[in-house]
């Protein structure tokens, strides 16, 4: 699995027109700035002016779901449908084409569309393997998603770790190298756990695992010197600040945050949304959670910003207890122990000539999934 590249954030001051620069690095020299996350304003403008057009530019890991999208996600709810199966339709078998293809698009894409409307999903992925004329199938054990920040990371965990059990296992009793495997289906199975109904509770806002880790962030309800008539105004006033003429108030001292994607290298990091105290020790300080179509989901308050903002260094190994193996990414390391050291991945042997019927099936639309989803049906139109 790869490590996050290197970068750094900066603004600069050109004349009158603060920029924000994306740069790369690597072995500590600076090797390129990024094209797509770099933005201009004038200087004189809020941060978040930088920042508007992420959803239209697709440059926040957001979605767009209109009446239609939100119509196949009710046919889903209506028949209860937590299985997904995407097949490789080409007609030469491509194993690694169509895993690259399914881990960084399909599958990600799939389960942002999933998360709309949820506090997490819970996800497996399942792969059927063909290796000297048998048929395999291998299964990952649940993993939580609790914030769809988390979605690339959580399905590269998933697939990086299902090839390994199953390149260990072809290796001992096929006596075979995983490139001999052909891999043309997979499963995904998700389980959705809907928002209540409103006014029943509020919705969980937990921040994306890179951020948690970090340990500098709490919710508005617990520890906060502010009344919660103050923190009420911040809400409703971010909610409503999109109405034209309507800036948040120069009197609400207060310094807001909220995160972005890179577009290039998908790092997720953190930018400014609104600057009003200069005393970061003292300015109640705000991370803005939206959901996957950036729609404003709540805020959390920062205790500790600059440790929420540092970058965290890789010179630090981390060991599991349990299996032993290593990572210099903590982001890794607690998907590694959410999912049990894959001690609860399965493997099934299959007829390789069976066939498998299903009588109530909802293809996705290519349209708009790009690739040729099928939803396995538990109950009956």
């Amino acid at each position: 699995m790869a490590r996050r590249t290197q970068s750094r954030f900066i603004f600069e001051i050109v004349e009158n027109t603060r920029v924000f620069r994306h740069q790369f690095f690597a072995n500590g020299s600076r090797r390129a700035d990024c094209t797509t996350c770099e933005s201009r304003v004038p200087a004189s403008e809020p941060y978040n002016h930088h920042w508007r057009n992420d959803i239209k530019n697709n440059r926040s890991h957001c979605i767009q779901l209109g009446s239609e999208e939100k119509l196949i996600l009710r046919a889903i709810e209506d028949q209860a449908i937590e299985e997904f199966i995407l097949c490789d339709g080409s007609i030469s078998a491509r194993t690694n084409d169509f895993l690259l293809d399914a881990g960084i698009d399909a599958v990600p894409q799939l389960l942002r569309f999933l998360s709309f409307g949820t506090e997490k999903l819970e996800a497996s992925v399942g792969f059927y393997v063909d290796v000297k004329k048998e048929r395999m199938y291998y299964e990952s054990s649940p993993l939580n998603i609790e914030n769809h920040l988390d979605i690339g990371e959580a399905v590269d965990m998933i697939f990086s770790m299902l090839l390994e059990k199953i390149s260990n296992y072809v290796l001992l009793h096929q006596k075979v190298p995983l490139e001999a495997c052909v891999i043309r289906r997979m499963k995904v199975t998700v389980k959705r756990f809907c928002h209540a109904p409103k006014g029943k509770s509020k919705p969980s806002c937990k921040l994306p695992l890179q951020y948690q880790v970090k340990h500098a962030a709490e919710g508005l309800d617990r520890g906060s010197n502010r009344s919660p008539s103050d923190l009420m105004k911040l809400v409703e006033t971010y909610i409503n600040q999109e109405e034209p003429g309507r800036p948040i108030p120069s009197t609400l001292k207060v310094n807001l945050y909220s995160f972005r994607v890179c577009s290039t290298s998908k790092e997720l990091y953190v930018v400014p949304y609104l600057l009003r105290g200069d005393d970061v020790d003292n300015t109640p300080t705000f991370i803005i959670q939206t959901n996957v179509v950036g729609g404003f989901q709540g805020l959390l308050e920062i205790r500790n910003i600059r440790k929420f903002l540092r970058v965290d260094s890789q010179d630090r190994v981390f060991e599991c207890r349990q299996c032993q193996s290593h990572f210099v990414d903590r982001v890794h390391f607690a998907l590694h122990k959410q999912i049990a050291c894959g001690r609860n991945f399965m493997v099934w042997n299959m007829d390789k000539d069976a066939i498998e019927l299903h009588e109530n099936c909802l293809p996705l639309p290519k349209e708009y999934f790009k690739y040729e989803w099928v939803g396995l049906a538990s109950k009956r139109n």
